[in-house]
Parts: structure tokens; sequence; C-alpha cells
């Protein structure tokens, strides 16, 4: 059976959002270690909070991994549904930086964020998967904003 295009699209917004889901949860997961790691080798104690520098170090590790799969030659869909794991960092970390500012002030800046993303996507004339992609982290985020979500 072969499927039709409609079906085809489908399929892939299934694939983004279940994909950029896992992601998520993979980067908290590694995040996590890493800075469990980083306290123990400093000697912190575990309740304290995360020092700049093993946030720093995760945030770089990310983006270095990042850049190397949106630059690979990998399928569309693939880097699309990677592409919501940089977003979705970019945004949380607005929303941490920026914690005590009114919540209308870091949608504001988030909304810039996305904002200038769309216009790189549009200017490089990106397939349709990378819109959907930012579009539903966008929607994340802003329901995080919304319904009071902790991460």
């Amino acid at each position: 059976m072969k499927l039709k295009n409609w079906q085809k699209n489908i399929l892939s917004a299934f694939v983004i959002m279940l994909g950029g889901f896992v992601l998520f949860n993979a980067a908290f997961l590694l995040s996590a270690l890493i800075i469990n790691t980083l306290q123990k080798i400093m000697g912190m104690p575990q309740n304290t909070a995360p020092s700049i520098f093993s946030r720093a170090f995760c945030l770089t590790l990310i983006f270095i991994i990042s850049w190397f799969v949106l630059k690979s030659k990998l399928n569309t869909l693939v880097k699309a549904t990677y592409l919501t794991l940089p977003l979705m960092v970019v945004l949380v970390m607005i929303g941490l930086l920026l914690y005590q500012q009114p919540k209308f002030f870091i949608t504001a800046i988030g909304t810039l964020a996305v904002g200038m993303l769309f216009l790189y996507l549009y200017k490089k004339k990106l397939s349709w998967q990378y819109y959907f992609a930012t579009l539903y982290v966008a929607v994340l985020g802003l329901c995080i904003i919304l319904f009071h979500i902790e991460i």
C-alpha cells in the first residue's frame, strides 16, 4: 500500500512531535548526568544549584551536536525533528534567565527568538517540516508559560 502525500505529511508531523518529545527527555537526562557528575568531581553537595560551568558545558555540548546534525546530509525529517531540541533549549534558557520578569516579557523574547528562526527558515527556503518543528516547540513553550508548568 502506497501512502498518499497528505498521509506522509501527517506521519511526518507525528514523527517530529514524538521524536522531539524523546529528544527533550534524552537531553534532560544527559544534562542531569553531566551536572551531577561535575558536582561530584567538584565536591559540591547534591542539593546545591548547578554551577554555571556545568550549565555552560551542557549547553555547549548540545549546540555542538546540533551543529553537526543540522549541517549533515541526513534526511530532512530527521534534521527537522532534531531542530526541536536546540530550539526548546533556547526557549527554556530564556525562561530560566528571565524567571523573575513578567510572563509577557518572557513570551515576547521567546516570540522574538522563534520569529528570527522562522525568518531564517524562510530565507533558506527550507521544508515545511522545519516550520512545523518550530511551531510545535513554540506552542509547547507557550503552554509551559500559560499553564505554569514547572520543568
